[in-house]
Parts: C-alpha cells; sequence; structure tokens
C-alpha cells in the first residue's frame, strides 16, 4: 500500500539547489574531471565541456527534476502517473543507484580514514604501501565505510527538511569554504600560476574525437543523470519552483566545485594521476612536503569525504522514499532496509578487495564489477531512456505546463529544451554508451 502522505519537501529555493548540487558535486569532480582536463588541451576540454553541459547535462537534469516535481512520487511511481507502464523505467533506476551505493560506500570510507589520519600524522612516508594496505585489509575499510553508512541513516531518518535540508546546509558551505582555502593556498604555491595557465589556456593540438567523448561523459556522469536521486529531489521542491533556474544553479555549482578542483589539483602537480591513486597516494605525497601539510591533507580529504557524503544522501533517499511511498513503510523502517542493504554490498566490495579478491566474474572483483556495470551499462542506458521518455512519451503539452509553469522558462526557450530532449541528448549519451561498451570490451 502506498504512502504519500506527509512526504515532506524542501523548505525553499536555496535549500533545494544545496541539496541537489550536493548530490551533484561527488568524488568524480575532485579526482576526474582534473585528470582529464590535462590530458585534453586544458582550456580548449573546458570548451567542450561547458558546450556539453549545455547540450546534455542541463537538458537532463531539467528532464528529471520536472518529472519528479510533475508528479511529487518517488521514480517508480513518478514514471507510472505520467504513462502507465513506464514504472520499470524508474525501478531501473533504483536498482542501479543501489549498486552504485555498494561501491561508493567503501571509497566514502576511505576519505573518514584518510582525514583521521592525516590529522593525526599516521600515513607516513611509504604512501603507496599505506593505501594498499589499507584497502586491501579485512576490518578497517569496513568500519570506516561502515562508519559512513550510518552517517546517512542518521541524515534520511531526520526526514526531507529535518535531515537532508538541514544536513545540506551545514555541508554545501563548508565543502565551498575548504574548497576556497584550498585553491587561495594553491594559488601561493610555485605552481599556483602555471596550474590557471593549464586549467584554461586551450591547447587544441591535444584535443581529439575521445575529447569530446570524454567530455560528455563528464557532462552526463557528473550530474547523477539515472539514477533516480535528482528526480526525488525534485518531487521535494516546492510547487512554483523554477525548474530550469534551479538546474542551471547545481549546473553552476557542480562547474564551479570541478574547476577549482583542477586548479588545486595542477597546482600540487599531480595532474597525470586519476581516480584513487591521485587522491589517496599522489595528494599525501605532495602534501608531505608543504608547510603545515598535515592541516591541508586533513582539509583535503575532509572536503572528498563532505563531496561524497552529499552524493550518497540522495542516493540512499531514492531508494528510501521507494520502501516509504511504494511499500507502505515508516521512514524509519524505510531507511533500515536500506542501510542493511547498503552494508551487505559495501561489505562484498570491501573485502573483494583483499580477503574475497580471488573471487571474480569476468574477470572482476565484485567492486570493479559493481563500477563498471553501473557507470558504462546502467547510468548511460538509463539516461537515453529518461530523454526518450521525456522528449517522446510524456505529452507535449503537459511537459510544456510543467516547464514553463511559474515563469521557468519562457515560450522560446521551451522548443530548445524539447529539441535537445527529443534528439540531441539521446544520440549524445548513446555515442558514450557504445563506446564505453567497446572499451569495456577490450579490457576482457
Amino acid at each position: 500500500m502506498a504512502n504519500t502522505e506527509n512526504r515532506g519537501g524542501f523548505g525553499g529555493k536555496l535549500a533545494a539547489i544545496l541539496a541537489a548540487a550536493g548530490s551533484a558535486i561527488g568524488l568524480g569532480n575532485i579526482w576526474r574531471f582534473p585528470y582529464i582536463t590535462s590530458e585534453n588541451g586544458g582550456g580548449a576540454f573546458i570548451l567542450i565541456y561547458l558546450g556539453c553541459i549545455l547540450f546534455l547535462g542541463l537538458p537532463l537534469l531539467i528532464a528529471e527534476f520536472a518529472v519528479g516535481h510533475n508528479t511529487k512520487k518517488n521514480p517508480i511511481d513518478a514514471f507510472a502517473t505520467i504513462k502507465r507502464g513506464w514504472g520499470w523505467l524508474g525501478a531501473m533506476g533504483l536498482i542501479s543507484v543501489t549498486l552504485i551505493m555498494g561501491y561508493y560506500f567503501v571509497i566514502a570510507g576511505w576519505t573518514l580514514n584518510y582525514t583521521i589520519a592525516s590529522a593525526t600524522d599516521a600515513i607516513g612516508s611509504d604512501f603507496g604501501g599505506f593505501f594498499h594496505n589499507f584497502t586491501t585489509g579485512t576490518w578497517m575499510p569496513l568500519i570506516f565505510a561502515y562508519l559512513f553508512i550510518f552517517a546517512n541513516h542518521f541524515i534520511i531518518t531526520g526526514g526531507v527538511q529535518g535531515g537532508i535540508e538541514k544536513a545540506s546546509k551545514i555541508m554545501m558551505p563548508l565543502l565551498f569554504a575548504i574548497l576556497i582555502a584550498l585553491a587561495i593556498y594553491s594559488l601561493w604555491m610555485p605552481a599556483g600560476r602555471e596550474a590557471l595557465a593549464n586549467v584554461f589556456t586551450p591547447d587544441f593540438s591535444m584535443v581529439t574525437g575521445k575529447s569530446f567523448l570524454a567530455a560528455m561523459g563528464q557532462a552526463f556522469f557528473t550530474l547523477s543523470i539515472g539514477m533516480g536521486a535528482m528526480l526525488i529531489y525534485g518531487s521535494y521542491f516546492k510547487d512554483g519552483t523554477k525548474i530550469a533556474g534551479t538546474a542551471i544553479s547545481v549546473v553552476s555549482l557542480d562547474t564551479i566545485v570541478a574547476l577549482m578542483a583542477a586548479v588545486i589539483i595542477f597546482s600540487a602537480g599531480v595532474e597525470n594521476e586519476s581516480g584513487p591513486q591521485l587522491a589517496f597516494v599522489a595528494m599525501p605525497k605532495v602534501f608531505s612536503t608543504m608547510p603545515m601539510g598535515g592541516v591541508w591533507s586533513t582539509l583535503f580529504f575532509l572536503l572528498l569525504g563532505l563531496a561524497a557524503l552529499s552524493s550518497t544522501i540522495s542516493m540512499h533517499e531514492a531508494v528510501t522514499s521507494y520502501f516509504v511511498e511504494k511499500r507502505g513503510m515508516s521512514r524509519r523502517k524505510g531507511a533500515w532496509v536500506v542501510t542493511i542493504i547498503a552494508l551487505v554490498l559495501a561489505t562484498a566490495a570491501s573485502l573483494s578487495l583483499g580477503d574475497w579478491s580471488g573471487f571474480t566474474i569476468g574477470g572482476m572483483n565484485i567492486f570493479s564489477l559493481l563500477d563498471n556495470f553501473t557507470s558504462i551499462v546502467m547510468l548511460p542506458l538509463l539516461g537515453i531512456l529518461t530523454a526518450v521518455f521525456v522528449g517522446w512519451i510524456w505529452k507535449k503539452e503537459d511537459m510544456r505546463k510543467e516547464l514553463t509553469a511559474e515563469g521557468g522558462v519562457d515560450k522560446a526557450t521551451y522548443p530548445v529544451i524539447r529539441f535537445l530532449l527529443r534528439y540531441v541528448c539521446p544520440v549524445l549519451v548513446s555515442v558514450v554508451f557504445i563506446f564505453g561498451i567497446v572499451d569495456f570490451i577490450k579490457t576482457l
């Protein structure tokens, strides 16, 4: 039995923007964007990326917000309300985000451990060894992952305003304060001015077809599209919220964080690394050579932790909303179901890096399987289907009313958004999907 009474909502525009921006701003902004910017011509790549954000990321984000805001329901019921028989699309999103939580919570736990280790000067001088010994261990990675999961659980059980909104109003200003402090300090470093040049000076000689593919992929993945998180947040927007304006604010904040992270990483001189190696090996090594390096290292990993927490909250909430509204559970009970699922998946993902590393599927351990299956298959496929649903399945007049209500989108801009969702977005995400599958097959 559905339970939609007292589902709550964000108290205002600022709360909605902070929460949605928190969902979008994640680990990829800090450890993926700088690397691919460096590899693909600096400012030249940024120009391409901004174009992809404008013509791909923004329309898809508007689409998810619009579906959620229009129906005021969880992802499954939202799609089914607009078009009967399409609830499966929401279900696919919830399956995807549940699998993502399985490995994302493990990485989030690493940020917590490194924050503490940096503050206590426990990392030592063998940076690669410290990372390997910790991540392949049995109990310590699990303990920190569990702590992160329970932090999410505590926030989610507080409700939309009492939990998510309150946490976002604390976390996001703190995240930006730390980011600004690190960026200012980075620009005082010897490589600081060079970092600005590397970030913003275009080098079109380094631009290839893969540069456009990387830009499209980053624009799509950075905004949490396809997993139901933005849809459920859109359902919590107050009546009269300007969907397009809110989406533009979220995209702007997300892009600013990525650019500032690039300045920080380039200033440290580690732009040739990416992913966990950049964050957990290269950056601590650089911080160790700086004055007050322990302080800056602590702030950096606290920044990563806040980015991870703001993203995982939206993931947890998307699935919790299903159990509350679709299964009739109380928020507390629904949150516990999701938390237990997350604990099980995170345990398997973490142990697959150590004690269970011998167990593989298609040559991948559980951690890599969850990562690759969701990022290469599930999310791009869901992005394509979401664009098709909003652009082709949703009645044109109903979509127009949703987007133009309360002055959200003017009548001249609406046809552009609809055109992008009907033709441009499905094609661009399909390109990302096809090339991702091809590269994945090559690695097998």
